[in-house]
């Protein structure tokens, strides 16, 4: 006998309740066709389905900027989803971090572009090579619809954490790590009367995030470091492919492992709000950041930002480069800062290109 699907949280008690407790909605259904109506009803559950099987156990919540699923292969247990759809208009507006955190720096493994037409990324987790986070940001255009927040919604972010019982080791078993995203990011602009374009729903390759052994010199950079100059003790690269990833990362060292010396970082779409937000949300003193002034260097020294207009995201890129050798209390040296200025130049200025952004305004 085939158990009963449920769609259920702790919180309550009686089946098919619907009950909004502090702002969030929450949905205990049992019923098949209600299943569908999980996430507000914006998830594609033929993709959730032939990823994860027909015996599913969910769990879901919403409010104004978000809707929230858990899902688990309720027969075996050896497969699970969690499901984030976010109306990023929202960003600034609510307090929160909407978006997942992209964890960029020494080492941390790089985040890949999704690439096949999307504005996505996928992350691997470092302790579980079961796991894999893919997000995909869409840019809501022209005759699009109104957002919870009362003005035309700006874009709808997907992230979907999967953990299936295969390994992302092998390329043939990764599509099905991507697969739960697109499809519900379809599925969401439309049900968010988004007018955007969407990538090719049937990603067949998707590659494997860098760790930090895989550092190459400098000089054979073709990614996201391409074009760096070297100098002393900055001789190798990490990187990764552009393809239209909504966060790109480079990382300058002299040998690769755990002697990182600087760190270049870009922000579209998305993530670029979010990082202006966080700035004016965490605003100390009266020093620019990139939430007010489109370069500049960060207070204390050592790091710097650009920005460049990028209207096909609707938001402006950031870029930054920060040292992230441990000098204790001594400050940079005047050519330390000028070669900053320098790579974050290059960097801003190839990663603007690829994007179809202006040329970047950098320090």
């Amino acid at each position: 006998m085939r158990r009963k699907r449920a769609l259920r949280t702790t919180a309550l008690t009686a089946a098919g309740a619907l009950v909004a407790v502090g702002g969030v909605l929450w949905l205990n259904r049992t019923d098949d066709r209600e299943l569908d109506g999980a996430c507000g009803g914006m998830l594609s559950m033929d993709d959730v389905r032939a990823v994860l099987g027909d015996d599913l156990d969910v769990e879901s919540r919403s409010n104004d900027a978000s809707d929230t699923c858990q899902l688990s292969d309720g027969d075996s247990g050896s497969g699970s989803a969690k499901v984030t759809i976010v109306d990023t208009t929202w960003i600034g507006v609510s307090r929160w971090n909407l978006l997942p955190s992209v964890e960029s720096s020494a080492g941390d493994m790089l985040s890949v572009p999704v690439g096949n037409g999307w504005s996505g990324i996928f992350t691997a987790s470092h302790y579980n090579d079961r796991e894999g986070t893919t997000t995909l940001l869409l840019t809501c255009g022209e005759g699009s619809a109104k957002s919870s927040a009362g003005k035309t919604i700006k874009g709808v972010a997907v992230t979907v954490e999967t953990e299936l019982g295969t390994t992302l080791d092998n390329p043939a078993d990764r599509p099905a790590y991507v697969r739960i995203a697109t499809g519900t990011a379809a599925k969401a602009a439309k049900a968010y009367g988004c007018v955007t374009d969407l990538g090719d729903r049937s990603v067949r390759t998707v590659g494997l995030p860098v760790t930090e052994e895989e550092f190459k010199p400098l000089s054979a950079a073709s990614g996201t470091c391409a074009g760096i100059s070297q100098t002393s003790g900055v001789t190798t690269a990490r990187e990764t492919a552009r393809s239209g990833a909504p966060r790109e990362a480079c990382l300058l060292g002299d040998d690769g492992l755990g002697h990182d010396r600087y760190s270049l970082q870009a922000y579209f779409g998305a993530y670029a709000t979010e990082l202006k937000a966080n700035f004016e949300e965490n605003r100390y003193t009266s020093a620019a950041t990139p939430a007010d002034a489109p370069k500049g260097q960060f207070e204390g020294g050592g790091s710097h930002w650009g920005t460049a207009a990028c209207p096909a995201d609707g938001e402006e890129a950031v870029f930054t480069v920060s040292s992230v050798t441990d000098k204790g209390e001594q400050r940079a040296t005047a050519a330390e800062l000028r070669y900053e200025r320098s790579v974050l130049r290059t960097f801003a200025e190839r990663s603007a290109k690829a994007h179809g952004c202006s040329a970047p305004t950098t320090p």
